[in-house]
């Protein structure tokens, strides 16, 4: 017989989304809340932990994000370019980057709640540090919205929600997947829990989902996302493999999102198929790569196939990914030359996989492509920049390429200088954009657009983006309807 047992909230996941959740409704009142994990304690966190976790969120501008970051130098913080980043900035590039097609109510509702949900999290104990910037004439500049980190990165970020959460009494149950859904299209009541030793029942009256997507699942890939898409490298868990995600639609849950979309960014052809390592100090993943602003990318028969100057890489690099999947082979190289390799980020730590010589025809020889074919593309590359434009790597600063198509946009320079260096990079898959329907409050919606009461969802499972999104949304999509669905959920408990 299955064992039953009660709670007050249940929480589905154990990444940051999760904990978000978990903490915001004990806060919020609720008595028990327990945390089911899938993946083992090694392994708990979700894609945060492959992951550096920025957060892009509305402020005033540089005093207002000092309260974040009081043990900075203070000659480091006045070097600092901190303008404010307004409502109308955020918004305008969650409508452009996703075509102007994410909900209008919930895209609102993101923005207007993303500074109180972040300072929320400073409140609650969490540590910061800055994101990385560019330094030009003695001054640090960032990009619009990106300015803080929680110290340690994504596994740092996890450590310090779980030591908040057990401090309050969270329980955490580690290999605990959800094998089924008590409830139906109007309500749920709990789930079953399957672990390496049994199955038993848990009930309560709510039930915030936050299970991730489907990105490591091979065939949903395939399935959903196109060519090549089971090729895809898997930047983050190997444990988010859209079971749980299915077992609502078959319930009766509405899908929302960009079922053919995802977060897919550039990444190191010799990264491993699951989990790539981040950075020891938690700034981001050593296979990222981003700097395909400061030189060209071309596929396997050296053409270039897209602009690698559209904006700067946090409005670019998450749907790069796919423009490098659809490729022959699902694969390209990053191209540059002396110039561009000096811009090319670097760290003890950074695993890079490529290949350099002095001539474009030895490099091309050295990574399988014909060397007529790659010199004519840079020969025509080189003989369409608009060296009459400053170079401004700082600013979108227009100096393009003329008559070329695809065009580079911004900080096109010539490939002229030796040495030469190529890195071959395939798409890597981070989260995808298809899940459940949510409103405003994180409940889930049924297809008939009625809220399944007692059913709350937050983090990747989220059917929200479409297309692309500005980089380090998703960690501010997670506070805001995580910190939502935990007040929600305990409200229903009491």
């Amino acid at each position: 017989m299955i064992r039953q047992t009660q709670c007050d909230v249940i929480i589905i996941g154990g990444g940051s989304a999760a904990f978000e959740s978990a903490v915001s409704a004990k806060e919020s009142g609720a008595d028990r809340v327990v945390m089911l994990e899938k993946a083992p304690e090694s392994e708990y966190g979700g894609n945060a932990r492959y992951s550096h976790t920025g957060f892009r969120f509305c402020h005033s501008g540089k005093e207002e994000i000092r309260a974040f970051l009081p043990d900075l130098d203070p000659a480091l913080f006045e070097a600092m370019e901190i303008p404010p980043y307004t409502h109308e900035q955020f918004l305008a590039d969650l409508m452009r980057v996703t075509q102007g097609l994410i909900d209008p109510d919930l895209a609102n509702a993101l923005v207007k709640r993303s500074n109180e949900s972040v300072h929320w999290m400073l409140k609650m104990g969490i540590k910061w540090t800055h994101e990385k910037y560019l330094t030009q004439n003695g001054r640090h500049f960032f990009e619009p919205g990106r300015v803080i980190q929680p110290q340690g990165g994504g596994l740092g970020q996890l450590q310090q929600w779980r030591a908040i959460a057990q401090n309050m009494g969270i329980e955490i149950s580690f290999d605990s997947s959800v094998s089924m859904i008590h409830g139906n299209a109007r309500h749920v009541d709990g789930v079953r829990v399957s672990t390496p030793d049994e199955d038993y029942d848990l009930f309560a009256p709510s039930l915030i989902t936050c299970a991730g997507g489907f990105q490591a699942s091979p065939e949903m890939r395939a399935r959903y996302l196109g060519e090549n898409a089971d090729l895809m490298k898997v930047r983050g868990s190997k444990h988010n493999t859209g079971e749980v995600l299915q077992m609502f639609l078959a319930l009766g849950a509405k899908a929302a999102g960009h079922w053919q979309g995802a977060h897919a960014s550039p990444i190191d052809a010799a990264a491993p198929n699951f989990e790539t390592p981040v950075h020891a100090d938690g700034r981001g993943n050593t296979m990222n790569r981003y700097d395909y602003c400061h030189g060209i990318t071309v596929n396997a028969l050296a053409q270039r196939f897209y602009d690698e100057g559209e904006a700067f890489h946090s409005y670019t690099y998450a749907k790069t990914g796919h423009a490098v999947r659809k490729q022959p082979g699902g694969i390209a190289f990053q191209l540059y030359d002396k110039k561009g390799i000096a811009k090319f980020r670097h760290g003890p730590d950074y695993e890079a996989t490529f290949e350099e010589a002095n001539t474009i025809e030895e490099l091309a020889g050295k990574i399988g492509l014909n060397p007529e074919l790659l010199a004519h593309t840079i020969a025509s590359f080189n003989a369409s920049v608009m060296e009459d434009v400053p170079y401004q790597p700082s600013k979108l600063d227009g100096r393009g390429t003329r008559g070329l198509q695809p065009p580079k946009s911004n900080w096109a320079r010539k490939l002229d200088e030796a040495p030469y260096r190529a890195y071959p990079v395939r798409g890597g898959i981070t989260f995808s954009f298809g899940g459940l329907g949510v409103n405003e409050k994180a409940q889930v919606l049924n297809t008939a657009n009625r809220p399944i009461r007692g059913l709350y969802a937050s983090g990747d499972i989220m059917g929200l983006f479409f297309h692309n999104y500005p980089s380090c949304t998703g960690q501010t999509r997670n506070i805001v309807f995580s910190l939502q669905a935990g007040r929600e959920a305990a409200h229903l408990s009491n």
